[in-house]
């Protein structure tokens, strides 16, 4: 699996004519400035990898490619990532800030999650390694948080069900983690900064 990742900060004006008109307009609807950036981030993370193929929105809010290409993107803070591989991926960043680890990890967390994370000696760093690997899983299965995030459990860092195996991997760097999910396939990283 690849991962992308383009910091918003380098993202001009002149980059909107980059990405795809739907996308651009998209961009455009955005009050907020950061936004905006991250949407055309996006958009020139997308137009990298598949090129002018149409991308669309399956019923559960995944995009999908009419190439049959295997992604899915995320951000947070200044960062924008895509993950690609040869199976459904899912992927998830987050910028670490403080927050009740316990008070929100009862609402997503399974009773083993919450076990592992009560009994924490990083306990900000296990909620945001927990929280991004769910999210990563539940993305690559297609279904987000339409399916309760209490039915399934993150701990290892593989997950099996209906004869499908969803391996994660996590990094983190600077003040952010990533966890990327593949189904079916390798959760081995090969990561690439895109320079603007």
């Amino acid at each position: 699996m690849k991962v992308f990742f383009i910091n918003i900060n380098g993202i001009l004006p002149e980059h909107m004519e980059l990405i795809s008109p739907e996308r651009a307009e998209k961009a455009l609807r955005f009050r907020f400035p950061e936004d905006r950036k991250r949407c055309v981030a996006g958009g020139l993370l997308l137009r990298r990898l598949l090129g002018d193929a149409a991308v669309f929105t399956d019923m559960f809010g995944k995009p999908r490619c009419e190439n049959g290409a295997f992604f899915n993107l995320s951000h947070s803070g200044d960062w924008v990532i895509l993950a690609a591989g040869d199976t459904e991926v899912g992927c998830d960043i987050e910028r670490h800030r403080q927050a009740d680890e316990l008070r929100l990890g009862k609402v997503v967390f399974t009773d083993n999650e919450l076990e592992l994370l009560q009994n924490s000696y990083d306990r900000l760093g296990d909620f945001y390694r927990l929280w991004t690997k769910k999210e990563a899983l539940l993305k690559c299965m297609g279904k987000g948080f339409h399916r309760a995030a209490k039915t399934v459990d993150v701990c290892a860092d593989t997950f099996c069900e209906d004869g499908d195996v969803y391996r994660m991997k996590t990094m983190v760097f600077a003040d952010y983690t990533v966890s990327v999910c593949a189904q079916n396939g390798s959760a081995e990283i090969e990561t690439e900064i895109v320079r603007l």
